[in-house]
């Protein structure tokens, strides 16, 4: 039995545009039995990503804790290098993204003040 099971569901239809997209029953296994979790208090200033913790870096859950109705109010995470903020997931008030993340440096920022929770599930 895997450790790691999740399905992904995805239904647009707006005007001419229809589609709707379904993963489920994807798996995975852990070599290591972790998790790291932190909720992140973010400003326009980078916040870093610590990982240390985590001997693996695998399957991240993120969700924006904005509670803004304002779209524009998004948190944004992604690659650090040195102190750039390579941005590669931008989540608007109360998204959630699911990735697997490569090993190296993360960290995050708001568009103005917001909340980010990560869960990283060692693999």
């Amino acid at each position: 039995m895997p450790d790691i099971t999740y399905n992904v569901q995805v239904s647009a239809s707006r005007g001419a545009l229809v589609q709707q997209f379904f993963a489920n029953g994807i798996t995975t296994d852990m070599s290591t039995t972790g998790v790291l979790a932190a909720t992140l208090d973010l400003t326009t200033a980078t916040s870093q990503f610590v990982t240390s913790a985590a001997s693996t870096l695998g399957l991240c859950f993120a969700r924006s804790l904005v509670t803004s109705t304002n779209q524009t109010a998004t948190v944004s995470f992604g690659r650090l290098d040195g102190t750039t903020l390579h941005e590669t997931v931008r989540l608007r008030p109360g998204d959630a993204a699911l990735f697997r993340l490569a090993p190296g440096n993360y960290a995050a920022k708001a568009a103005s003040t917001g909340r980010l929770m990560l869960q990283v599930l060692e693999d």
